[in-house]
C-alpha cells in the first residue's frame, strides 16, 4: 500500500526543529517509499555543551555477536539548530557523524534509511510493514543515551504499531526512558495477526505478520505454557510486567533474536503445520523467551553497559547462548508441548553432531566466546573450532546433571541461574567466572574449579555415557532389527544433497576422508568403477564389503584416483534410551532432571 505523500510534503527535519521541551530525545520516521523500502528518520537532541556532537549508528545489534556495519543504509544526512539553520557536518568513521554546533543549541538530525535486511532482524520496510530494531534505524548520542526517548511513526491508517515499548500519546508513539531500552525493543508494524492473553497478572502479546500454515490461537496458547515455565524456572520472579511475540512467517529469513521484553521469530511461511516443524517453532520461541533473564536481565559483566560501535568481548557466552539452548528444550518438555520422547531424540541429535564436531580438541568453550565475533562456519568452524550454543548445550547438560547428582536431586541448573539473577543483575554489574563459579559452589556446596579448568578452559571431552548413566539413560548408535544392511562404511564426508555426481562439501578431520587427502570441492564420480551420486555413494560403497576402494574423483577439472580405508560402523540412527535396568537412583534423578515422573512409574500411577 502506498502512503499518503500529502502528509510528507515538508521536510522532516523541519516538521522536528523545534527544541524539545524536556531534556528528551525525539525520533520521527516516515515511509517516503516502501516498495523501495525507504523512509526518513529524524533525531531531536537537546542542548548541547560543546562546540560539537558525535552522532551514531550502532555497528552491530544486541543479540548477534558480529559486526553489522549498520550505518550502511544511510543517506543524505543533515542537521540543523533550533532555528532550522543547517550545521556543518562530517562523517569521522563507519558509524559516527560529527555536527558542528555551539554550546546551548539543540541539535536535529536527518537522514534517509535503506530498509531491506529482514532477515538480520534489523531493519525492514515493504508495502504490508515495517520491523524497526532500533541499532539499524534511530542513530543515538553519547552525551543523552539515558535521556528519555520519544518515537513517532508516520504509517498508513490502517496499520497497527506493536513494540514492547510503552504505547505515547498517539497511536503510532512509543516512550522508554533511555536509549538503550529503545534499541532493545523492537517495533513492528503494518497488517498483521494479533492475540492477547495473560499469565500472573502479565500481558503476553502476540504478533503475527505474513500468511502461512499457522494457528494463531493455537500458537498463543502454546507460548502462554512456555512463558508460565519461564516463570516457574526463576521461582515465579519476572523480569518484565508486559511482553511480545513477534512472529514472521515469510520466505527467505529464518532465525530469532532475543529483546528486552519481546522477541522476533523468523520462519518460512510454510513450517508451521507438521509437528517437527512446529516443536521446532516452540523451541526457538522458548529459547528466546528464556534470554528474557539469562541475557537480558543479567549478562556477562563485559557487556555491562552495551558498547554499541565495538566488539564487547568476554569469556561466557558458551553461558549466555549456550544454557538458553540447554533450557529451550527443558522448557518445552516441562509445558507438556513435546513427549519425553521427542526430547530425547533431540539430545541424540545433539550428541551425535557435538560428536562429529573434531574442533572440540581445539577450542575451549573460554576461547570460543571470545572468537565469538570473528567466527566462520562451515567445514573449518567444525573442525577447528566449538559452537557457543551446541558446547555450551552440552555443558548445561553435564552441569545440571551433575548439580542434581551432587545434591541427590534437590537442585540443578536453574538453580544457579536464579542466584545470578538475584546476585548479579545487569544494575548490579552482571557475572564473571568467578561469580559463576560461586554460585555453582553455592548450589552443591562443592568447588568447581577443578571441573572448571577441564571442560571449560580446557578441551577434555564430555564423558556422556558416566553422564546420561547417572539418570539411568545411554548414548547409542540403534541398529532396526528388521533392517538387512546392519553395517556402513563411514569415510567422514558430507556431500552435496541430489547432487550427481557427488560434490564433496566437508570433510571431517582425522576421518578416514581426511587422511586420503579428500578436500571439500572435490567431485566424486566413481567407487571401484561403480558411477557414483550423493544419493547412492552409501550404497556402492557397501557393495564392496572387503575394499579395498578406489575412489575416482575430478579436482581443478583434473581426473584423479584415491585409495580410501573407511571404517566399518553399525547402520542406524542416534538415540538417547533408557537403560534396561536402571535404579531407583537413578529414576529418581531422571525425574528431577526432567521434571516428570520415570515413564513405568508414571504407568502405574494410571
Amino acid at each position: 500500500m502506498k502512503p499518503n505523500l500529502l502528509a510528507y510534503a515538508l521536510p522532516l527535519f523541519l516538521l522536528a526543529a523545534a527544541p524539545a521541551a524536556r531534556a528528551d530525545v525525539d525520533y520521527q520516521l516516515r515511509i517516503t517509499n516502501a516498495a523501495q523500502h525507504l523512509a526518513e528518520v529524524s533525531a531531536a537532541f537537546p542542548a548541547v555543551n560543546g562546540a560539537t556532537l558525535d552522532v551514531q549508528m550502532p555497528n552491530w545489534r544486541t543479540g548477534r555477536y558480529q559486526i553489522l556495519n549498520l550505518a550502511n543504509g544511510v543517506r543524505t544526512f543533515k542537521a540543523v539548530n533550533a532555528k532550522g539553520e543547517a550545521l556543518p557536518v562530517a562523517k569521522t568513521d563507519k558509524g559516527t557523524w560529527q555536527v558542528q554546533t555551539k554550546p546551548g543549541d539543540a541539535v536535529t538530525v536527518s537522514y534517509e534509511v535503506y530498509a531491506n535486511v529482514l532477515g538480520e532482524r534489523t531493519r525492514h520496510i515493504d508495502d504490508t510493514h515495517a520491523y524497526l530494531d532500533a541499532s539499524g534505524v534511530f542513530v543515538y548520542a553519547a552525551p543523552f543515551r539515558n535521556e528519555p526517548v520519544k518515537v513517532k511513526l508516520d504509517v498508513p491508517a490502517n496499520w497497527q504499531s506493536r513494540s514492547g515499548m510503552d504505547a505515547g500519546a498517539c497511536g503510532h508513539c512509543f516512550v522508554a526512558p533511555n536509549y538503550d531500552v529503545l534499541v532493545d525493543s523492537p517495533i513492528e508494524t503494518g497488517i498483521h495477526e494479533f492475540h492477547t492473553t495473560t499469565v500472573d497478572g502479565r500481558t503476553i502479546e502476540v504478533a503475527i505478520w505474513g500468511r502461512g500454515n499457522y494457528d494463531g490461537k493455537k500458537m498463543t496458547d502454546d507460548l502462554k505454557k512456555i512463558v508460565i515455565e519461564g516463570g516457574n524456572l526463576y521461582g515465579g520472579k519476572w523480569p518484565f510486567q508486559r511482553y511480545l511475540f513477534i512472529v514472521h512467517a515469510t520466505d527467505g529469513a529464518g532465525g530469532a533474536t532475543e529483546h528486552l521484553n519481546s522477541t522476533v521469530i523468523q520462519r518460512p511461511r510454510w513450517m508451521f503445520a507438521k509437528r517437527k516443524d512446529y516443536l521446532g517453532f516452540l523451541r526457538t520461541a522458548a529459547h528466546e523467551f528464556f534470554h528474557t533473564w539469562n541475557v537480558k536481565a543479567y549478562r556477562p559483566k563485559e557487556m555491562v553497559p552495551y558498547e554499541y560501535q565495538k566488539e564487547n568481548y568476554n569469556p561466557l557466552l558458551w553461558i549466555a547462548e549456550g544454557h538458553t539452548s540447554y533450557f529451550d528444550e527443558m522448557i518445552v518438555l516441562r509445558a507438556g508441548l513435546q513427549k519425553r520422547d521427542e526430547f530425547m531424540e533431540e539430545y541424540a541429535k545433539t550428541i551425535d553432531d557435538y560428536l562429529h564436531q573434531p574442533g572440540r580438541f581445539q577450542q575451549s568453550a573460554t576461547e570460543s566466546s571470545f572468537d565469538e565475533w570473528i567466527s566462520v562456519g562451515g567445514e573449518r568452524a567444525r573442525n577447528a573450532s566449538v559452537n557457543i550454543y551446541s558446547k555450551g548445550q552440552v555443558l548445561g547438560l553435564m552441569m545440571d546433571i551433575e548439580l542434581r547428582r551432587q545434591t541427590k536431586g534437590a537442585r540443578g541448573l536453574e538453580d544457579m541461574h536464579r542466584i545470578l539473577f538475584d546476585k548479579h543483575s545487569v544494575a548490579q554489574g552482571g557475572y564473571d567466572p568467578v561469580t559463576v563459579k560461586a554460585a555453582l559452589r553455592q548450589v552443591s556446596g562443592n568447588d568447581w574449579s577443578g571441573w572448571w579448568s577441564q571442560y571449560v578452559d580446557g578441551t577434555a571431552e564430555i564423558p556422556f555415557a558416566d553422564l546420561l548413566k547417572t539418570v539411568g539413560m545411554q548414548y547409542l548408535i540403534d541398529v532396526p532389527k528388521d533392517e538387512e544392511q546392519k553395517e556402513e562404511w563411514w569415510a567422514g564426508w558430507k556431500m552435496r544433497e541430489g547432487s550427481d555426481p557427488a560434490l564433496v562439501t566437508e570433510v571431517e578431520r582425522d576421518s578416514p576422508a581426511w587422511k586420503a587427502g579428500i578436500v571439500s570441492g572435490d567431485v566424486l564420480v566413481a567407487v571401484n568403477g561403480l558411477k557414483v551420486s550423493a544419493k547412492d555413494l552409501s550404497e556402492k560403497l557397501y557393495l564392496s564389503k572387503a575394499g579395498p576402494f578406489k575412489l575416482h574423483m575430478f579436482r581443478r577439472d583434473e581426473l584423479r584416483e584415491v585409495p580410501l580405508n573407511p571404517v566399518l560402523q553399525p547402520k542406524g540412527k542416534a538415540k538417547v534410551k533408557a537403560l534396561d535396568k536402571p535404579t531407583a537412583e537413578q529414576k529418581a534423578l531422571n525425574a528431577a532432571w526432567l521434571g516428570m515422573a520415570w515413564p513405568k512409574d508414571e504407568a502405574k500411577k494410571k
